[in-house]
């Protein structure tokens, strides 16, 4: 639930809530509760099963984004930063967030792979081809030219197949 701008608990649908992670056999679940529902759901021992994900936002000064005036407060509510430059204004307040969403603070993607450059080539061309066509086919069937529309249906099919990684049948 959202009330202008601001997340809700999933529980009473009345108090701003708080985002908590559960360990689940599943992996994490995330729950949005208010700190009331949270205590009344799971007691007071719960924090020995659940991670205050976002945290509080009591006693926490008010700054702002320079570039874009977004605020560490409105992250907690709505999840969403305002622009590239919030990453670095709230570094120290992101940092728990990112290691517990992607289990480290830096980027550890793959690189591409080899040939990966001509296969998006590859890839680039038959979207051209397949926008090409799809033009081509309209003309073919606002003229009533049946055997075109057959023959530039029957090539999408094969692009189509190709982009999706082989038949489909």
């Amino acid at each position: 639930m959202d009330r202008g701008g601001e997340m809700l608990c999933s529980n009473c649908g009345k108090n701003p809530a708080q985002v908590y992670a559960k360990r689940t056999a599943e992996g994490e679940k995330r729950l949005f509760l208010c700190p009331a529902c949270y205590k009344s759901l799971y007691g007071e021992g719960a924090d020995d099963f659940f991670t205050t994900f976002l945290g509080s936002v009591e006693g926490e000064k008010r700054r702002a984004c320079p570039t874009c005036g977004a605020t560490m407060e409105e992250f907690r509510h709505t999840g969403l930063l305002g622009c590239a430059d919030c990453y670095r204004v709230f570094r120290e307040e992101l940092a728990p967030t990112v290691r517990f969403i992607q289990g480290r603070l830096y980027h550890a993607g793959k690189s591409p792979s080899e040939g990966a450059e001509e296969k998006y080539d590859e890839v680039r061309a038959l979207a051209y081809e397949q926008e090409a066509l799809r033009e081509r086919l309209k003309i073919a069937k606002d003229a009533g030219d049946d055997t075109a529309v057959k023959a530039l249906k029957f090539r999408l099919d094969a692009i189509n197949r190709e982009l999706n990684g082989g038949d489909r049948s």
